[in-house]
């Protein structure tokens, strides 16, 4: 089967809206599917009405930027109940903070760079609740300043040289919510997290130990090799393997479209 149960739509840092991002998947053949904005549900609808009356097996979720101790870690939330009032209110302030980051970043090390203002930013998103560096971006490209998504990766590089993602809610939070919106909870890429195999296991096994019920072993920044070793642990520790490909649209160019395996999460 072909899936990805990792996606992003423009509801956070993606391209592609949850109706594009359905289409794509009838265009390729892809039979199942989940919407995980960062830190909000607000696409999930969409997503799920834009699936009705196809084949596709399409799943609400979610990523939760989250820490366990000092480590930050993302932590995917599958089958959720989406009008779940604590979920909602968690996501609500870490998607305020995400806002926070960006117009932050945005002011320090752009605004007189590129000679932008927050303004012109705002113009080309009155409706957005959320702000992300690719919100910034898209705007500057409308306006001439950048001449294609090409030059994102670069632009991005340039903003975490001076300040990386610092919000988080603590694991145990998120966890909780996923729970009592009734889901599954899963780690995304492992390898981000830059630990020894050593350190990824004893931290998988207090992330199981809070409630985790999986690894998302398949990413395309882990090798074969590492795959494999995603897979054991998840042996080891009576977890589920998961598997996506965090589909940005043109936000990451690179980015496959879909794995294929028989891989599911709920």
């Amino acid at each position: 089967m072909r899936y990805s149960y990792h996606m992003h739509s423009c509801h956070s840092d993606g391209t592609d809206t949850p109706e594009q991002l359905i289409n794509l998947a009838q265009i390729y053949g892809i039979d199942a599917v989940a919407l995980t904005d960062h830190d909000t549900v607000d696409g999930v609808e969409a997503f799920m009405t834009a699936a009705a009356g196809t084949n596709i097996e399409t799943i609400p979720g979610v990523e939760i930027s989250s820490r366990i101790g000092q480590k930050h870690v993302h932590i995917l939330g599958y089958g959720i109940d989406i009008k779940n009032t604590a979920l909602l209110e968690l996501l609500d302030d870490l998607t305020a903070k995400a806002t926070e980051y960006t117009k932050y970043t945005f002011e320090i090390y752009i605004a007189q760079k590129y000679g932008y203002s927050w303004e012109q930013v705002l113009n080309h998103n009155r409706k957005r609740k959320g702000f992300y560096l690719s919100d910034v971006f898209s705007a500057m490209l409308k306006d001439g300043l950048f001449s294609g998504w090409e030059q994102y990766p670069g632009f991005v590089d340039y903003c975490f040289k001076f300040v990386e993602q610092e919000y988080s809610a603590p694991i145990e939070n998120s966890l909780d919510v996923i729970k009592k919106s009734g889901g599954k909870v899963f780690l995304a890429h492992p390898k981000l997290m830059k630990l020894s195999l050593d350190e990824e296991l004893i931290i998988f096994k207090q992330m199981k130990d809070l409630g985790l019920d999986g690894i998302e072993a398949y990413y395309p920044e882990h090798s074969p090799k590492e795959c494999n070793w995603y897979e054991l642990c998840c042996e080891k520790l009576d977890l589920k393997v998961s598997g996506g490909t965090d589909w940005h649209g043109k936000a990451r160019l690179k980015a496959p479209l879909y794995f294929v395996g028989n891989v599911h999460v709920v």
